[in-house]
C-alpha cells in the first residue's frame, strides 16, 4: 500500500497549479520575490505535500478532488489508497516507545491521543522522547507517514506549544478533532514555519538499511560552528550570541 500511495502521490503532484505553489510557498516561508527556495531536497517534498492538502475556495483538497473527478477502478488497490489519504492530518508527534524494525509508539501532542506509527527506518533510528511533525493516515489500528515528516527541537517545540496553549484558550472554543480543513493547513503552516526557522530540513539524514546514520554536522565542514552562523541548538540567534557565549 505504501508503494500505492507512493505512486498515487507522484500522480497528484502533476495536477497542483502554479499558483497554488507560489501561494502555499508564500505562507510556508518558501517564496522570496516570487522565486521559491528551498534549503534542501527536504523543503521541496514538505511544500509539494502541503498543497495537495491545502484547501481550495470550495473546501476540497487535491486529493479529495482527484477521488471525485478520477477515480480509480473499483476495489482496486488504487482506490482504497485514495479515500485512505483524504483522511490524513498532520500533527505533531513524541516518541514514547521504539520497536526497532516495525515502528514508534507516539503521543499526538495536539490531538491528546496515542498512536503507533508504523516505520520501519525511523522505527530503526528513532530515540525515545524524539519529536516529529508530520502528516499520517490512520489506519486500521496503527499510523503511517503520508507526507514529509520533520524533526522538532526543543527550541520549536516550545514555540508551537504557546501558541497551542493560546490557540485553546480563544472565546471560540477550538477543538482539535473537529477543527476544520482550512483551521487544519493553517495549524501545519504554523507548525512547519517554526520547524524552518529552527533549521529543521538541513537535520534530517539518510542511511541504507542496516548501515551507519552519516553525522550531520552544525557549521562548517570542519565540525566546528563559525560564531555568525546559525546555533546547531535551534534557537534562531548567532552562535555567538546563544552557546558561543559558553
Amino acid at each position: 500500500m505504501r508503494e500505492v500511495r507512493l505512486q498515487l502521490n507522484n500522480v497528484l503532484v502533476g495536477t497542483i497549479p502554479k499558483r497554488a505553489l507560489q501561494e502555499c510557498g508564500r505562507k510556508l516561508g518558501y517564496l522570496r520575490k516570487n522565486t521559491l527556495v528551498f534549503d534542501s531536497e527536504d523543503d521541496m517534498a514538505v511544500l509539494m505535500d502541503y498543497c495537495l492538502y491545502d484547501p481550495g475556495p470550495d473546501g476540497r483538497t487535491l486529493v479529495s478532488a482527484f477521488l471525485e473527478k478520477s477515480p480509480p477502478p473499483a476495489g482496486s488497490a488504487e482506490l482504497v489508497a485514495l479515500q485512505e489519504m483524504t483522511h490524513a492530518y498532520y500533527s505533531m508527534f513524541q516518541v514514547t516507545d521504539v520497536v526497532r524494525g516495525v515502528g514508534v509508539s507516539v503521543q499526538d501532542l495536539l490531538r491528546e491521543e496515542t498512536g503507533f506509527i508504523v516505520d520501519i527506518g525511523f522505527g530503526n533510528t528513532a530515540q525515545r522522547h524524539m519529536m516529529l511533525a508530520s502528516r499520517v493516515i490512520p489506519m486500521e489500528g496503527f499510523l503511517m507517514t503520508g507526507g514529509a515528516a520533520l524533526p522538532v527541537n526543543p527550541f520549536a517545540g516550545r514555540r508551537i506549544s504557546n501558541e497551542l496553549k493560546r490557540m485553546k484558550q480563544t472565546p471560540e472554543t477550538f477543538d482539535f478533532h473537529q477543527i476544520t480543513p482550512r483551521q487544519e493547513a493553517d495549524l501545519a503552516a504554523l507548525i512547519i514555519r517554526t520547524c524552518r526557522s529552527s533549521g529543521a530540513s538541513s537535520r534530517i539524514a539518510y542511511a541504507e538499511p542496516g548501515s551507519q546514520t552519516r553525522p550531520i554536522s552544525s557549521g562548517s565542514e570542519t565540525g566546528r560552528t563559525g560564531r555568525n552562523e546559525p546555533c546547531p541548538c535551534g534557537s534562531g540567534k548567532k552562535f555567538k550570541m546563544c552557546c558561543g557565549r559558553r
